[in-house]
């Protein structure tokens, strides 16, 4: 076999982690487990805050919580910048996340505190939105030709919260009937 020139290969190994970054929005978003423990290793470790340990157990954990706490999320990374060394990564990649937690007022007391609610009239029993804005600052290793994420930390930056404003069924958003699911029934997964 022929030995790929080495800016080959850190285009190769540049495109394969970015993918394993991508991977994970998208696991975390649709609520798939088995999806998500294809970004990490078996001996993992993810500290997000709500969560320090065994990032394999993360998985299971977050997709969890997801479906306990919020009607949607989208999460979006940008700004992603790799420093390559051999067969180890360090990567900070750049987040905005949407959640729309359920209009329920201990959920929303449990995620936002008392002192928040207090702000509203009758705002214990609409969703709220919360936009996160922060870094993933990762370090991922290459085994057996294979990159995942071997040490994950989440970085809060800034946040904003409010009451939903969200429009489903008038103006241009009557049209749109295509709407994305938290599981295997979502629009990306049919081929």
């Amino acid at each position: 076999m022929t030995e790929l020139p080495p800016e080959l290969r850190e285009v190769i190994d540049r495109q394969k982690i970015y993918d394993v970054l991508t991977r994970y929005c998208r696991a975390l978003d649709r609520c798939d487990v088995e999806l998500m423990k294809t970004v990490y290793w078996e001996d993992g470790f993810d500290d997000h805050g709500v969560f320090e340990g065994n990032a394999q157990e993360f998985a299971e954990f977050i997709v969890r919580e997801i479906q306990r706490w919020f009607e949607v999320t989208m999460h979006s990374i940008s700004n992603v910048h790799m420093e390559l060394d051999g067969d180890v990564a360090h990567t900070e990649s750049y987040l905005i996340a949407y959640h729309r937690v359920k209009g329920d007022a201990q959920k929303l007391a449990d995620v936002f505190g008392s002192t928040y609610l207090r702000r509203f009239a009758d705002g214990d029993r609409i969703p709220h939105d919360f936009v996160f804005g922060g870094r993933y600052v990762d370090r991922l290793e290459k085994r057996g030709g294979v990159w995942r994420i071997a040490k994950r930390t989440v970085v809060m930056d800034w946040n904003l919260n409010q009451p939903t404003s969200s429009l489903w069924d008038e103006g241009m958003f009557a049209v749109l009937k295509t709407y994305g699911t938290r599981d295997r029934s979502d629009p990306v997964y049919a081929r």
